[in-house]
């Protein structure tokens, strides 16, 4: 979701590699909505790929004490610690993440790398088998969704097919199946209420570390 105009086109232009321009339309977006902790959030995203520590993690933190009770916002700063060294600070926020929202699959992930790192075994392992396990209900889940969709599109396709009489010009049907949750409302309200988990997925997709990828700078 986007706060304004300047928000979209700042994350857009992020996601172009722009980051001055990026910066400068996140700086537009804050002149308009001030203190907006997406924004601040998202900015914070860009003084990282700048490797500007103290503006990054200033924006998160400044984030966070706006919205605290929020996953989303804790596994950043973490992800953000980490990027910058400081991984004790790192593993604390990322508890957190996991304490808010226990079915956040990424920070449990993330969280047992860094146990990891610090020779924790047996904590890593308890984190990687929770993100292990809520990743296999999430694909459960959309495979499910994609069999359900997969069924209904054909359904109205045929009834569509069925009852046109010939000649006239079909119309796109958009599917609203009742009480039929769609990805992003799982997304939201299952996986882990989220909007949150998008801009999360949003914000450590060039950059978060998987189990098994090896990748410098990741975490």
């Amino acid at each position: 979701m986007y706060i304004n105009s300047y928000h979209k086109k700042a994350q857009e232009l992020l996601d172009q590699g722009e980051l001055d321009k990026s910066l400068a339309a996140f700086n537009k977006a804050l002149e308009i909505d001030k203190n907006h902790p997406d924004i601040l959030s998202h900015r914070g995203v860009v003084y990282l790929h700048l490797n500007q520590k103290k503006k990054c993690l200033d924006d998160l933190l400044l984030s966070l004490e706006l919205d605290e009770v929020n996953a989303y916002r804790y596994a950043s700063l973490a992800y953000a610690r980490d990027y910058f060294g400081d991984l004790e600070g790192a593993i604390k926020d990322y508890q957190k993440a996991v304490e808010i929202d226990p079915e956040d699959a990424i920070s449990h992930n993330n969280l047992g790398l860094l146990m990891e790192k610090q020779g924790y075994q047996s904590k890593a392992q308890s984190n990687f088998d929770k993100a292990d396990k809520l990743a296999k209900i999430q694909k459960e889940m959309f495979d499910t969704l994609d069999e359900v969709e997969g069924r209904a599109s054909k359904e109205t396709s045929q009834e569509t097919e069925n009852h046109t009489p010939k000649g006239e010009r079909l119309q796109p049907k958009k599917l609203t199946p009742d009480k039929q949750l769609t990805k992003k409302e799982v997304l939201k309200n299952v996986v882990t209420k989220r909007s949150a988990f998008i801009e999360f997925v949003s914000f450590v997709k060039n950059g978060f570390k998987i189990k098994g990828n090896d990748k410098k700078g990741e975490s």
